[in-house]
């Protein structure tokens, strides 16, 4: 069994050109595509055989860990979050789209594999790659963002290193050439108060802490 590839042009990505890849996710399976840091393993979050299948791939994974959401516009958030608090909408004022993952209080009925360990939150982050944006608006859900990577390995900033880790494990693999590659996104939990920084990755702590200082209190440039 072979993954079934798209090499699309990065600037010229069209709902038309990704057709075969939303309905691979329609139909439970896992589509390896481009984010701006590094390629994703994508499944919709109400499909269980395809979240599933995103845990056997990723191997060494503990199931107490969540696989992010990536969403395609603030506004779907709210599908996914119980509430958006104020802080929160200044962390997407200040990094959105980009690299920074928020953990909001998750809606009831969400699937296991994208909760937190306490099962009660959910991690959504807006990327600035055209492809996960697409097809999240092609099937009106959100989409995995794990990297495309067993665990314990780098993780893949081509089509090809996908396809050398996983083959035809994944039924699609979005093709847009080499991402940037870099560092992770920044989880910050703004679950719970006081809020603070999960995992720093491309986002500072310092840049997070004066996003979320009251306006009267940020440093000056």
């Amino acid at each position: 069994m072979t993954a079934t590839v798209l090499r699309l042009d990065r600037r010229r990505v069209t709902f038309r050109a990704l057709e075969p890849a939303c309905e691979i996710l329609l139909a439970g399976g896992v589509v390896a595509a481009p984010t701006e840091s590094f390629y994703g393993l994508m499944a919709l979050p109400d499909r269980e055989a395809a979240l599933e299948k995103l845990l056997e791939l990723k191997g060494a994974r503990t199931r107490d860990d969540a696989f992010l959401l990536l969403v395609d516009r603030r506004e779907r958030v709210r599908a996914y979050a119980q509430e958006v608090p104020p802080e929160a909408e200044r962390l997407m004022d200040g990094f959105w789209p980009g690299l920074l993952t928020i953990l909001f209080k998750a809606q009831t009925g969400l699937h296991p594999a994208v909760l937190g360990s306490k099962k009660n939150t959910v991690g959504l982050r807006l990327d600035r790659s055209p492809v996960p944006a697409a097809l999240v608006r092609m099937t009106d859900r959100a989409v995995t963002g794990t990297s495309a990577n067993p665990s314990g390995l780098p993780p893949a900033s081509a089509a090809e290193a996908v396809l050398e880790y996983f083959g035809g494990k994944v039924d699609c693999v979005v093709d847009t050439g080499p991402t940037r590659g870099g560092k992770p996104s920044t989880v910050v939990d703004i679950s719970k108060s006081p809020f603070s920084v999960v995992r720093e990755g491309a986002v500072s702590v310092a840049a997070v802490a004066r996003a979320l200082s009251p306006p009267g209190d940020r440093p000056g440039p």
